[in-house]
């Protein structure tokens, strides 16, 4: 029998990998209906979704801003001030997710420029990218909506929506992108429409659910400006999108060298990539865990709590996802079959998967420990330790091993598991120095 915290941990874990889960399929439709296209196609997708993750990176730390201090509120029973904190990240997540709209419409042919997109994969991921990345207030605000949601313990109502919203993208995707009697197919363009009807479905879905939940549903006095709040917030999250920034933006640099490492290699990433966010996605799942259970605990002076949240939080998502991740390699020659029948893909494919097996526990510490220390306050740690591993071992060794050795994409994976490592060690530490006060 599994104690009582890695119960609490899994009633909030299991319902937020599905819901996870459901969302990352949105990609993986995509993926395996524009595969069909082809690997042009595909890696149009694919250096898309480099940016449209470098912006939900952004609205991931306002509504991790959000989770927090709801959370904390949730604790310590002051509903009027978790009101609050939802409204100021409403409104701080839909000013920053309107800049960079406008910003990657403007910019879209620069934007791709930098990721070495070119003649034909430029002009086809062109209408692509700016109607995805046009749309980013809609996952901003639905970002913080389900944010809001867990921070109260409820994951299963965004689950539901997201379920609902999946149903809708995979019937839109199939008619939009290759049509249906008389409803002409639009490829790649398709898929774009099909990503905006499903994510504004999602959106009006989950807004009005939240009308009857009192913990997250705004009254007119809680539209107002309480600037000990907005300080507070702005603080917080300011360095937690700094290090989702400085993890994306490193992603845009190496990401630039693998593209030109040739359309094979990088379609090989690509679908490397898109398999592995089902690993990556349950330890994102544990550490909306760690952040909701060790906030609550801590606006409810449960200190005792925060420890043992943390841990099973961390033991079951290593568990998981290196189970995954391992599963997924194993039959990696038959499941790239869905996306290429290249043989030279799916040797790639099995050599990069077998190390990112490898580095799934350091990657589980990375992902529930950074939540874990935002939980307890502080944004500026992990901040800092992931802009060392991404642009001190990530981003480098991908330059000197991957690109200037020229040894590939086994050395690009060789190097994101290094990273992992760092990042977990120095984690690490960081429990040890603050164990001592019961502080995460």
């Amino acid at each position: 029998m599994l104690p009582a915290p890695a119960k609490r941990v899994l009633s909030i874990a299991i319902p937020a990998i599905g819901e996870a889960y459901l969302q990352s399929l949105l990609g993986v439709v995509d993926a395996w209906f524009i595969a069909r296209i082809g690997l042009v196609a595909v890696n149009a997708v694919g250096l898309t979704n480099i940016y449209s993750l470098t912006y939900i990176g952004v609205f991931t730390a306002v509504s991790t801003a959000v989770s927090v201090f709801l959370s904390r509120a949730v604790g310590a029973n002051d509903a009027k001030r978790g009101r609050s904190a939802v409204w100021h990240g409403y409104v701080i997540a839909l000013v920053l997710s309107l800049i960079l709209s406008a910003a990657s419409v403007l910019f879209a042919v620069p934007l791709l420029h930098i990721m070495g997109a070119y003649g034909e994969l430029e002009a086809t991921a062109l209408p692509y990218f700016c109607v995805v990345l046009g749309i980013s207030p809609l996952i901003a605000l639905f970002t913080t909506q389900s944010a809001a949601f867990r921070a109260t313990g409820d994951t299963k109502t965004p689950l539901k929506v997201a379920l609902e919203m999946n149903a809708v993208h995979v019937v839109l995707d199939y008619i939009l992108i290759f049509g249906v009697g008389w409803i002409s197919g639009f490829g790649l363009a398709g898929a774009a429409w099909a990503m905006v009807l499903a994510r504004l479905y999602a959106f009006l879905r989950l807004w009005w659910k939240s009308r009857s939940v009192g913990a997250i549903c705004l009254r007119k006095e809680d539209f107002t400006w309480r600037p000990s709040v907005l300080v507070e917030m702005v603080t917080f999250a300011v360095p937690a999108a700094a290090e989702r920034l400085s993890m994306r933006l490193g992603q845009v640099i190496y990401f630039g060298m693998i593209v030109r490492m040739g359309i094979n290699v990088y379609a090989t990433h690509t679908i490397a990539g898109t398999l592995t966010v089902f690993a990556s996605t349950v330890g994102a799942g544990f550490a909306t865990a760690a952040i909701v259970t060790i906030g609550q605990a801590i606006g409810g002076k449960d200190i005792s709590a925060v420890q043992a949240y943390r841990r099973w939080s961390y033991i079951l998502s290593a568990i998981s996802m290196t189970v995954i991740t391992a599963a997924i390699c194993i039959f990696s020659p038959w499941i790239g079959l869905l996306f290429s029948d290249n043989q030279q893909v799916i040797q790639l494919l099995i050599i990069v998967l077998a190390i990112d097996t490898i580095s799934q526990p350091f990657l589980a510490s990375t992902l529930v420990d950074t939540s874990a220390i935002q939980a307890g306050g502080n944004s500026k740690y992990p901040m800092i330790v992931t802009t060392i591993g991404i642009w001190g071992i990530r981003t480098l060794g991908v330059y000197f091993f991957a690109w200037y050795q020229g040894w590939g994409l086994p050395a690009v994976w060789a190097s994101i598991a290094a990273d992992n490592v760092l990042r977990a060690v120095l984690f690490a530490r960081y429990r040890r120095r603050r164990r001592a006060v019961g502080s995460m």
